[in-house]
């Protein structure tokens, strides 16, 4: 080779290498703007278009020439890749910049180029679609076949040079452009898949960031943030930020320590640990009482990140709050085990208690039964609100005086029972006198306080359940005892209240009890008859106690309902006094002292005969004591005025034997 030639030859692959550099500064600028190829908008495909349309000129101005008008370069490489990458409308634009560039150059190989823009464009463009057979070869073998299509077709097209100069141009070229440009279109095509699989790759993560982040700060109710190994945050949501403000103080951001940045000391430590134990592997999950408000629970679930290599890399901590839930669920087990109205335990928490207790390590085991007396008159004289105060006081004095040795629960309407473990029956008996002497000081609505207690104590094997029931059968004693005197003391409780709400009432009560015994002894009853007139005459109204002291003393005349809560006074007057057998004989007298005759009156409606006598007997002298006594509400009438009352409804309201023996004992004078 001569001289002459070898400089030929090295100016070719000078200004080829020079070419090919040209070519792959697309991929760095490519790279550094992070152009996305798949882009849909319009605007942004323009601008690729006219970029890579540049770049082609930029090709043609350092060709290689081997005639004057024969210029070759990597244009082909170029617009054949942009087609595969960048779609028709870039492309497109590129070549058109390409064509119009090659036309103002001429020369007798301007078809030739054209063409190859043309040609080569159009391969990149359609390629995915006539690409199928090939498909699933790996990208670098699919790329250098694409680059060998691209450049078959360019020597194609210089059979447009005018023969035989075309004949001259191939021969010279084909190495170039089958051996050389085949392996440049591939490096191309693969630096470009591989930019956009990055780019795509980035997109991906970014979606999924964002995705992420979305999710995190979708709710307002959960703290949600990750850290490492060194407690710096990877992520965190928005309502973790807005606590962390509000509670400790700190504007937290990524790469920042959660530990560090946290104020409140004991929180502070609480949750080291937990994330201490999560990092060892473990997942942490706990309600826990928080310290920054009082009774706000929170579910705390820390889940240790691990790396491919399994290797703990963080933790994600997740933080709910739980208050309402484990409130409700506090309540539930709380009830399940306490009686809501005294706190006292109930009777399923005395039962599982009493298995545990019933163990010879607790022995002696002392069972001491508590009943409340006089529980039902207190309901039915001052309502069930008296009688769940009486409850409630009962237990807070049990409470004082047995809850530091043993459990106190209850078991029955107004039963308590008291388990005391390594406790004698002597200790228990002491501790009994003094609830005794405390109970003695106690009153409510004005009653004191009296309670029955018994006591048995199990010191080697006999069964529970007989222990049980010698406490029962010792507090039933007791109460044979205790309960007359008490119901004695009660009853004359609430007639004294009764007097006290109703100042009339103990008059009308003496006045109604002198007739009532001259109407006996004129029916010649017996001394036991004549004492319980005496008694009925006093207590015939005592279920006035539980109606409302606006009504009895009412000024004016009482509306339909008043009146009919008046009207309930004989049914509450049988039921406090029907409870005490020293009074069940007159408990029927005093239900009936309301019927009439006829049997229009209260509450049953019965008639004639069938009320009891005694009753009737009542009837009479308290309708008569009530029509000559004053109310706020009507005049009194006189006695001649109210006989003559009692003579008309003979045989309706009242029993026509004892109003005629009422009429003639005190028609001529007063009773």
């Amino acid at each position: 080779m001569s001289i002459y030639d070898f400089q030929i030859t090295a100016e070719v692959i000078s200004d080829l290498v020079q070419n090919i550099i040209l070519l792959f500064a697309l991929v760095f600028i490519y790279a550094a703007t992070n152009i996305n190829p798949n882009s849909s908008k319009i605007r942004l495909k323009i601008i690729i278009g006219t970029i890579i349309g540049g770049f082609t000129i930029l090709l043609m101005l350092n060709p290689w020439e081997i005639n004057s008008g024969l210029i070759f370069d990597t244009r082909s490489v170029l617009l054949g890749v942009s087609g595969l990458f960048f779609g028709p409308i870039a492309t497109f634009i590129a070549a058109m910049i390409a064509i119009i560039y090659r036309l103002s150059i001429g020369g007798v190989g301007v078809y030739a180029g054209v063409s190859t823009i043309l040609f080569t464009s159009l391969i990149g463009v359609f390629w995915y679609k006539i690409r199928k057979p090939i498909s699933k070869m790996l990208p670098f073998i699919e790329y250098y076949i694409f680059g060998l299509v691209l450049h078959i077709v360019t020597l194609a097209c210089f059979l447009l040079i005018p023969w035989p100069l075309a004949f001259e141009v191939i021969r010279s070229t084909t190495v170039t452009y089958l051996a050389i440009f085949p392996i440049v279109t591939m490096i191309l095509a693969l630096s470009l898949d591989n930019q956009r699989i990055r780019i795509n790759s980035n997109l991906m993560i970014n979606s999924k960031q964002l995705l992420l982040q979305a999710s995190l700060d979708s709710t307002d109710d959960i703290e949600i943030f990750a850290m490492d190994t060194n407690y710096k945050y990877l992520a965190f949501n928005q309502f973790h930020k807005e606590n962390m403000k509000l509670y400790h103080q700190a504007d937290i951001k990524m790469g920042s320590s959660f530990i560090d940045q946290m104020i409140i000391d004991d929180m502070k430590e609480r949750i080291k640990k937990q994330i201490d134990y999560a990092l060892t592997g473990k997942i942490f999950r706990e309600i826990v009482r928080i310290e920054t408000e009082y009774e706000k629970y929170l579910e705390e679930i820390i889940t240790p990140i691990v790396s491919d290599d399994n290797r703990v890399i963080g933790v994600t901590y997740f933080s709910e709050d739980v208050t309402k839930q484990t409130l409700h669920d506090q309540n539930i087990v709380y009830l399940s085990y306490n009686d809501p109205l005294t706190s006292a335990h109930n009777r399923r928490y005395y039962i599982e208690k009493l298995q545990k207790l019933d163990n010879p390590k607790y022995y002696p085991l002392t069972m001491i039964i508590a009943d409340i007396n006089g529980l039902k008159i207190v309901n039915d004289a001052f309502g069930h609100t008296a009688g769940d105060d009486l409850l409630k006081k009962v237990y807070e004095l049990l409470d004082e005086l047995f809850s530091k040795k043993g459990i106190i629960s209850r078991i029955g309407g107004d039963e308590f029972t008291i388990l005391l473990p390594h406790t004698s029956k002597e200790d228990a008996h002491q501790l009994i006198l003094d609830a005794k002497k405390r109970f003695e000081k106690q009153r409510v609505m004005d009653i004191v306080i009296s309670v029955s207690f018994g006591i048995s104590t199990k010191e080697s094997n006999e069964d529970i359940q007989d222990v049980f029931k010698d406490a029962e059968d010792d507090m039933y004693t007791h109460k044979l005892f205790e309960i007359t005197s008490h119901r004695h003391d009660t009853i004359n409780t609430i007639l004294s209240t009764l007097r006290e709400k109703n100042p009339r009432e103990d008059m009308h009560s003496k006045r109604v009890s002198e007739i009532c015994l001259s109407l006996g002894k004129a029916l010649e009853m017996t001394g036991d008859d004549l004492n319980l007139l005496k008694m009925i005459s006093n207590l015939h109204d005592i279920g006035k106690i539980a109606i409302d002291e606006s009504i009895l003393n009412k000024p004016g005349k009482l509306d339909e309902k008043e009146w009919n809560s008046i009207k309930k006074h004989p049914e509450i007057g049988f039921r406090i006094l029907s409870s005490s057998p020293e009074y069940a004989k007159i408990a029927q007298d005093i239900l009936s002292h309301h019927e009439r005759y006829d049997g229009k009156g209260y509450p049953r409606g019965i008639k004639g005969e069938e009320i009891p006598i005694r009753a009737r007997i009542i009837s009479v002298a308290d309708s008569y004591d009530a029509m000559i006594s004053e109310r706020p509400y009507r005049k009194p009438l006189t006695h001649q005025e109210a006989i003559e009352e009692i003579r008309i409804n003979m045989g309706k309201q009242f029993d026509p034997q004892i109003a005629k023996l009422f009429i003639e004992l005190f028609e001529k004078k007063m009773p």
